[in-house]
């Protein structure tokens, strides 16, 4: 599929005669958020053969060629442009029966650095206008068919017994795979996808987190390019790094283009989940795919950027025994400027251990790699001591993790006192009256837990979540998926299908009331966690795969597929067996802790579990 192509197939059939006029046009007079319009118009064309403008962004400078050409059982009356806008007008006279056809083709080419001439874009247009024209309507089509034929040969989850969930599950699968497929390595997925402006199309570290997992699983270049859109903007975290008075790699909480677009200081400036995503993504490619070239051209250097930032924005004690970040913020943004961030200093700490790791065992180059990136020579003892002084706030009796410093001894609030009218709280409360409490907006202990799932025992599991689940008010729309698929691996089924609910249809029933601002990307990639991490019991933050499918009563069955080692695996979970089929190469994978290798296919009984 070539993303700089559009087509359109209009066909008109009346049972009378009839006289229709028809207009199309290109339209860059688009006013964002109903008020403003963000382009600067450059230049327009009429021809003979087709329609086009160009125009430039007022605020990142990047611009954009477009040109349509249409094809009509009709009477062109008109040619002609206005401000910001070219169209062409038919007249089409149907007689009853009659099937007339009007055939719309579109070339947008994208310059976003700018650095191309106008005209010069308008050529390569026109060139790709043409050989689409050959092609035709049709062509698209069939191309489309193929490709997401493919997706559904790969990544289809079927449910049985639960027709509005499969429905929804299918939506989502939809959804992501129209929003991103890995075709630019300067794209990242913006927490609306392309249907909506709110959050003025910034992408977040939900990318790396939540919307990953499934390219990992479905489409190694995508979740590559994915990864290297972080690389490729490096610069702007390095930037941002000394913005804070830091040196390394910040990476921004929201941008659409690598640069800090959050305009809130307490987000922009405290919370560093986006820089640790970052590695976690390249940690969690890296167990799937074992890239190394990947890992010394691009993945390493990163990671020790972040590392260099994460490094200098800690801290050490008074007695320099601990070291911890102090005034951050971390996952759950109802507490800000807090000390000890437990979900901040874990990932930070993996980040240190990875590195370390790797340069004691003199790896991918690293030595050079360092040099390049003008690491001093104690960075390495720097590393090994800030991780093993690293607060870490867990009590070994409770099992419990605290969030922060001093959260256990925050006021206790009753969630379900709190009546429905003062929801979204945000509009309703003060800010400090949010944060005087331990109420939660979002898992922040439990986040790191899953990410990292195998680190922790099944009763540190269960005691976190019994802990905080509680607390949680599930503010953000992707806080319940993480609580279903604790409630998943802890036995909580009932628990499991009420979190999972909200999942797969929270756009098509407009739960929130606001998909008119746009679909909920990361939500839906969450809705696809849900199922195969789970329900599916899927874990992938080690080396070794392992799955623990579980299944609601009321479904019959469910399914999913996921490509791993150069197989695609159906996994087909009934009330009695738990089959895995192999459509590729023999692959290992651990079913309920139990190793197995797999050719054609196992059936493991889950009732001899």
């Amino acid at each position: 599929i070539d993303c700089h192509e559009c087509s359109q197939k209009i066909m008109f059939e009346s049972d009378n005669d009839v006289e229709l006029e028809i207009s199309l046009s290109l339209d860059n007079n688009v006013l964002h958020w109903r008020s403003d319009c963000y382009w600067k118009q450059d230049k327009e064309i009429i021809d003979d053969d087709y329609v086009g403008l160009s125009a430039t962004t007022l605020t990142t400078n990047q611009s954009l060629v477009s040109l349509m050409k249409i094809k009509a059982d009709g009477i062109l009356l008109e040619k002609s442009s206005s401000l910001m806008e070219v169209s062409e007008v038919y007249k089409l006279n149907l007689t009853k029966g009659e099937v007339k056809v009007v055939e719309r083709l579109v070339v947008n080419l994208v310059d976003k650095e700018s650095t191309t001439n106008i005209d010069k874009m308008f050529e390569d247009a026109k060139e790709k206008l043409e050989k689409l024209s050959k092609e035709g309507f049709n062509k698209v089509l069939n191309d489309n068919i193929s490709y997401f034929t493919k997706v559904w040969e790969n990544s289809d989850i079927e449910i049985g017994g639960d027709d509005k969930n499969q429905q929804g599950i299918r939506y989502c699968i939809f959804q992501l795979e129209q929003t991103y497929h890995g075709y630019a390595k300067d794209n990242n997925i913006g927490a609306k996808g392309l249907t909506g402006e709110a959050y003025s199309g910034h992408a977040f570290w939900d990318s790396e987190t939540y919307c990953l997992p499934y390219y990992l699983f479905s489409n190694q270049e995508a979740a590559r390019n994915l990864i290297m859109f972080r690389y490729n903007t490096m610069n702007y975290a390095l930037d941002r790094a000394k913005d804070l008075d830091c040196i390394g790699a910040c990476y921004p909480i929201a941008t659409r283009n690598g640069k800090e677009g959050c305009n809130l200081w307490q987000h922009a400036s405290l919370q560093f989940q986006p820089s640790t995503a970052v590695f976690y993504a390249i940690y969690h490619y890296m167990n799937l795919y074992n890239d190394e070239e990947f890992l010394e051209k691009y993945g390493l250097e990163m990671i020790i950027e972040i590392s260099k930032f994460l490094l200098s924005r800690g801290q050490y004690n008074s007695t320099r025994e601990k070291f911890s970040f102090y005034s951050v913020m971390g996952p759950d943004e109802f507490q800000m400027m807090v000390n000890h961030n437990t979900y901040t200093n874990y990932m930070a700490k993996k980040v240190f251990d990875y590195l370390i790791d790797i340069i004691i065992k003199d790896k991918y180059n690293v030595k050079n790699i360092l040099k390049k990136c003008d690491c001093s020579a104690d960075f390495i003892d720097n590393l090994i001591d800030a991780s093993n002084k690293m607060v870490i706030l867990y009590d070994e009796i409770t099992k419990l993790y605290e969030q922060h410093d001093g959260f256990f001894d925050l006021p206790h609030i009753d969630i379900n006192s709190i009546p429905k009218s003062d929801f979204p709280l945000y509009s309703h409360w003060s800010y400090d009256r949010i944060y005087r409490n331990d109420m939660i907006k979002q898992p922040d202990v439990l986040m790191f837990m899953f990410l990292y799932n195998q680190d922790f025992t099944f009763e540190q599991k269960k005691a976190n979540y019994e802990y905080y689940e509680p607390r949680c008010i599930h503010e953000s729309s992707l806080s319940p998926s993480i609580h279903s698929i604790f409630a998943c691996e802890l036995g909580k089924k009932e628990e499991a299908k009420k979190f999972f609910e909200f999942a797969t249809r929270l756009d098509l029933d407009d739960y929130n009331c606001n998909t008119c601002e746009g679909i909920h990307t990361t939500s839906i990639a969450a809705a696809w966690m849900n199922i195969v991490y789970g329900f599916g019991g899927l874990r992938s933050d080690k080396k070794e795969l392992s799955i623990n499918p579980m299944i609601l009563d009321d479904w019959t069955y469910y399914s999913f597929k996921i490509n791993y080692n150069n197989s695609t695996l159906k996994v087909n979970v009934d009330q009695n067996n738990v089959t895995i089929t192999n459509m590729g190469e023999k692959v290992s994978l651990k079913v309920y802790d139990k190793l197995y290798v797999i050719d054609k296919e196992l059936v493991v009984n889950i009732k001899n579990v």
